[in-house]
């Protein structure tokens, strides 16, 4: 499919992505990683009432309700009744593998 200004849709994709460029190309803009104020969460869910609350996965996100709206996105897979995230900062450990 070409654009209005003649370039294919996988031109534009070429271009802007660094690995899909060749090395005539310069990138239009640098891509920075903002993971200063990133907080891990991990995801708990579980399908039935009488199932225990499981962790399904983590997300990365700046705050809480990005974390809400990631997990929400990223586990739907299931038709979950109850979803859960914790910093995983404020998750207790009682003792690790490895650990007496």
């Amino acid at each position: 499919m070409r654009s209005r200004h003649g370039a294919s849709r996988f031109d534009a994709i070429s271009w802007a992505h660094p690995d899909r460029r060749d090395s005539a190309h310069t990138p239009v803009t640098k891509y920075k990683r903002v993971s200063g104020d990133a907080v891990e969460y991990e995801v708990f869910a579980r399908k039935t009432r009488l199932e225990a609350l499981r962790q399904v996965g983590s997300v990365v996100a700046p705050d809480d309700d990005l974390a809400v709206a990631y997990a929400r996105a990223t586990y739907d897979e299931e038709r979950w009744i109850e979803m859960a995230i914790v910093r995983k900062d404020d998750i207790i450990q009682l003792w690790q593998p490895g650990e007496p």
